[in-house]
C-alpha cells in the first residue's frame, strides 16, 4: 500500500529520526576558507564530458545524467543520477564493453581504452 507524503510525515513513524541520522555535517556544511568554486568547476568539466559520452552512446539525459558537486574539503565530485531506464542503459553499455575487452584478450590483442583527464589533476592545477 502506498502512503501519501502527508501520511509518511504524520509522526507515526521514525522518518525524522532516519533523516537526522542520514545528515552528516561533513557532507553539507561549508568550511571557511575552502574554495568550493575551483572544485566545482573541475567537477563540472568532468560531468559535461561524461554527459556528452552518455549522449553519444544513446543514453537519454532525462534518464541518466552526471551532476557536478564538491566534497566537504572542496574536492570535485561527480554524481550519477537517473531513473531505472538510464541505469539499465549504462549496465548494457558496461556489459558490451566488458564483452569487447574479454573478446580482445581472448584474441591476444590489446583493447583500446579511453583516457579521460584526471579531474583531481585539473582541480589541483586551477
Amino acid at each position: 500500500m502506498n502512503r501519501g507524503v502527508e501520511e509518511q510525515l504524520d509522526g507515526s513513524d521514525d522518518f525524522g529520526a532516519k533523516l537526522a541520522v542520514s545528515l552528516e555535517p561533513d557532507a553539507w556544511a561549508w568550511l571557511l576558507g575552502v574554495d568550493y568554486a575551483v572544485g566545482w568547476r573541475a567537477a563540472r568539466r568532468t560531468a559535461d564530458e561524461l554527459n556528452g559520452l552518455l549522449a553519444f552512446c544513446g543514453v537519454d539525459r532525462s534518464t541518466l545524467r552526471a551532476i557536478a558537486d564538491t566534497g566537504a574539503q572542496g574536492t570535485p565530485v561527480v554524481r550519477l543520477e537517473g531513473a531505472a531506464e538510464g541505469w539499465l542503459s549504462l549496465e548494457e553499455l558496461l556489459c558490451l564493453t566488458a564483452h569487447t575487452r574479454d573478446e580482445s584478450a581472448y584474441l591476444g590483442g590489446a583493447s583500446a581504452s579511453l583516457r579521460w583527464p584526471d579531474p583531481l589533476a585539473t582541480w589541483a592545477s586551477a
